[in-house]
């Protein structure tokens, strides 16, 4: 059943135009321009940091480059979906993407390193609206198991272009610190796509060719106390998804290894998980499995791998846990955007959606911050993500309790 139209009648949902290729396509590489933030800077930056090793704090202000945007996110994407639901989608995800080209290439003819970062932080602001938007706008134009595939694919092109991107930073870094901001110029090739193919959904009047306003769905009805729950799982699942990426080389030079090729291969283990996992979840698991389950099966792989990590005595032990835990995080970011998705009714769809990312992209943003923090009573990196992994634990074997008691409550109501 697509969403974004109605019929004559308010009750009826027939579908009055049907997302084609064109338009999953430019929504799955929208949602995945975030990844842009942290996978092509990343090997630019100790050249960028050099460049102004004059300026005050460079140590400092240079590494917030990449990490601000993470921040100005998780300030408003919230406020970006609430926009969205009482003006329409399209208009503020198209002009999103235009500043976001402009202002993306524009530390390539920057020379002050204060002005990088205040365009770095509008980049997070636009970031916010075309995340939130093009999640949004893929709940609106499906529903049931092709929703569910869709919201898998989203996290597999995210995860699949962070492997690729990185590459592509590493060797555009070799021409020079300047060069990586040039991949941002794409996104004016996909404005006008997003212009010319998409149609706005918006509550109270006609979505595209539709006669009738966009209506909720029968029997699903806005709940801020499941909202909120949300969203705390959503903060971890940040943490959780970042682990490794940032701190699988600190791991891996603990046990001394301390060669990059041999750790570049270990992270690239870690992406592949992921990807698998979110195949995984799109084609089998959503399919078989309800919301509690998922979960549970979810944080039960991320923590094994968590763990597996955290005892980890050489290469091929640490390895087999980045890969893992990967496939666990790969499974469970799908499970909480589908999950979320499934219980916001359209008029809530956009403000829903951003309070999602907002906490997902804080749990993201505090992650080294609160590691180093806690390493320092926990005996190091590894026993904080020891820690996390007994976390994750937790959380699945509320989610199986959870699973136990709602199937009780079922038998007893068919009873």
């Amino acid at each position: 059943m697509i969403l974004s139209a109605g019929s004559h009648s308010a009750n009826a949902h027939a579908p009055v135009r049907t997302p084609r290729a064109i338009h999953a396509f430019i929504l799955l590489v929208a949602s995945g321009l975030s990844v842009l933030v942290t996978a092509i800077l990343g090997p630019s930056l100790p050249q960028m940091q050099a460049h102004f090793s004059d300026v005050p704090n460079a140590d400092y202000w240079v590494p917030m480059t990449m990490t601000l945007p993470l921040l100005v996110m998780a300030l408003c994407s919230i406020f970006a979906g609430a926009l969205a639901d009482r003006i329409g989608r399209k208009p503020l995800m198209v002009w999103a993407t235009g500043l976001y080209a402009v202002v993306g290439v524009a530390p390539m003819v920057l020379d002050s390193l204060s002005a990088i970062v205040a365009s770095r932080a509008v980049i997070g602001m636009c970031e916010a609206i075309i995340m939130t938007i093009s999640t949004t706008m893929i709940g609106d134009y499906y529903s049931g198991q092709r929703r569910e595939k869709f919201m898998s694919l989203q996290t597999t092109v995210a995860s699949g272009s962070a492997v690729f991107l990185n590459m592509l930073g590493g060797m555009l870094g070799g021409i020079g610190w300047r060069a990586p901001y040039a991949i941002y110029g794409v996104a004016l090739l996909l404005m006008p796509l997003m212009a010319y193919y998409l149609w706005d959904t918006k509550p109270g009047r006609p979505a595209g060719d539709a006669a009738a306003p966009v209506q909720d769905e029968p029997g699903i009805r806005f709940r801020p106390l499941l909202l909120l729950g949300i969203c705390a799982i959503a903060f971890l699942a940040g943490l959780v998804f970042l682990m490794v990426p940032i701190h699988g080389a600190y791991l891996m030079g603990a046990i001394g290894v301390e060669s990059t090729g041999a750790i570049g291969i270990a992270m690239a283990f870690n992406s592949v998980g992921v990807v698998a996992g979110t195949l995984v979840f799109g084609w089998i698991v959503a399919p078989r499995l309800r919301v509690p389950a998922q979960l549970a099966l979810a944080a039960a792989i991320a923590a094994a791998g968590f763990l597996m990590m955290a005892s980890a005595g050489d290469y091929r032990a640490l390895t087999a846990g980045v890969m893992v835990n990967g496939f666990g995080a790969g499974l469970l970011l799908p499970t909480m955007v589908t999950w979320n998705m499934r219980e916001l009714p359209f008029s809530h769809r956009g403000f829903g959606n951003g309070a999602f990312i907002s906490c997902l992209m804080f749990g993201m943003f505090v992650n080294p911050v609160l590691v180093v923090y806690l390493s320092h009573h926990a005996g190091g990196r590894a026993g904080v993500i020891g820690l996390i992994g007994m976390a994750m634990g937790g959380l699945a074997l509320v989610a199986l309790l959870v699973g136990c008691l709602r199937r009780r409550r079922v038998a007893g109501h068919a009873a």
